[in-house]
């Protein structure tokens, strides 16, 4: 398959400046979204980082992580299922199900291969990771035709891309090729997460996170000053090995506490240590922590009792209907919606492997019951 590439009035000033307000409303979204136009492929930003944005703010924020969790145990239940009876096991596995679920939570959209058999009908599906693909695109008609996969576009030079065909539902004599579902959005090539705005929330609690282990470990750490107050060293080399003779005589070569020894004129000169901590530091963690939590929990349209351990509400029962009605709610305008989109996109291919098969995901019993209860 051969790539293609790219080809490379007067108003006053008062109505100048409400269309720069106009023009301005997104100056503050959390990373650019437009994709990066490369000599033969598209990526979305350098090197994919866009997708690693969105992966950092899962990994490094406990809230988003769990949301996000959460979400995809939702869409996927007790897994996915032809509601005809037939066993999928031979046309997917669950685990690349689950995989397609979570890819769509985290990056807006999700990848599968289709594996053609020699008969030119597509026989298995197979989950591909969505951050390792760039587009390709016909410059004149701008159409995405082909996905370009790499293991790692920043090593691109270790791990060349390599091109395949987009996924049509017509043989174009490959055994393999590419679908990416989205969902729907306007740009052209490459998906966005529904909780885009959340993300600098999400890295506001990486950084909390970091600061505190950090901070956890230096007041961990034990300092000893070893002053000797006879005079100084000139000799930098020698300075330094009588400090590491003096360091393994006294605290010992294992000891894990900082050790700083001084080598001074008189006792006048030995080395103190001041400490300086930023005022009420403890006050704005908490306050940034609270606030990212609740900052996220908006950002994915999640009802707070389900997802920040609310105990709202003045007894048992009431909390339990509370949840239920919460439940309910998340069903309707999240779970079924997205799940709506992942099945569709998945029939694409499915209505060609085997036109009886009706796909769905399987609810567990326990949510069955709560969204079916009047």
């Amino acid at each position: 398959m051969e790539a293609k590439v790219p080809q490379g009035s007067n108003s006053n000033h008062s109505q100048v400046q409400v269309f720069e307000g106009n023009i301005k409303m997104s100056k503050f979204q959390p990373i650019d979204v437009k994709p990066l136009y490369g000599r033969k492929w598209v990526t979305n930003g350098e090197n994919n980082i866009n997708f690693k944005t969105y992966k950092d703010a899962y990994d490094d924020s406990p809230t988003n992580a769990s949301i996000i969790n959460a979400f995809v145990n939702y869409i996927f239940g007790e897994g996915l299922i032809d509601s005809n009876g037939q066993d999928l096991r031979k046309y997917i596995s669950q685990e690349d199900a689950l995989l397609m679920c979570q890819d769509y939570k985290i990056y807006g959209g999700f990848a599968y291969q289709i594996i053609w058999s020699v008969e030119q009908k597509p026989l298995k599906v197979e989950y591909i990771p969505v951050y390792k693909l760039g587009v390709n695109y016909d410059s004149t008609t701008i159409n995405v035709d082909g996905y370009w996969y790499s293991w790692d576009w920043s090593n691109r030079f270790r791990f060349k891309p390599t091109l395949y065909y987009k996924f049509t539902g017509e043989y174009k004599g490959n055994d393999l090729e590419i679908a990416v579902i989205r969902r729907p959005t306007a740009e052209p090539f490459f998906p966005i997460p529904d909780y885009l705005s959340g993300i600098p929330w999400a890295q506001v609690e990486g950084e909390l996170a970091n600061a505190g282990k950090n901070h956890f470990r230096n007041s961990l750490t034990a300092m000893t000053i070893i002053n000797y107050n006879n005079g100084r060293i000139d000799d930098n080399v020698l300075a330094k090995s009588k400090a590491d003779e003096v360091r393994n005589k006294v605290v010992g070569s294992e000891n894990q506490s900082a050790v700083i020894v001084a080598f001074n004129e008189g006792a006048e000169e030995a080395v103190t240590v001041d400490q300086l901590s930023p005022p009420e530091l403890n006050a704005q963690n908490v306050f940034y922590s609270e606030e990212a939590e609740r900052k996220l929990i908006v950002a994915h349209s999640a009802p707070p009792i389900l997802f920040a351990g609310s105990n709202a509400g003045s007894g048992f029962s009431s909390n339990a209907d509370e949840i239920a009605v919460a439940t309910k709610g998340l069903y309707r305008r999240h779970i079924n919606p997205m799940r709506g989109v992942i099945l569709n996109g998945l029939m694409d291919a499915f209505s060609l492997i085997d036109s009886s098969i009706k796909l769905d995901f399987k609810d567990f019993e326990e949510e069955t019951e709560i969204t079916t209860a009047e």
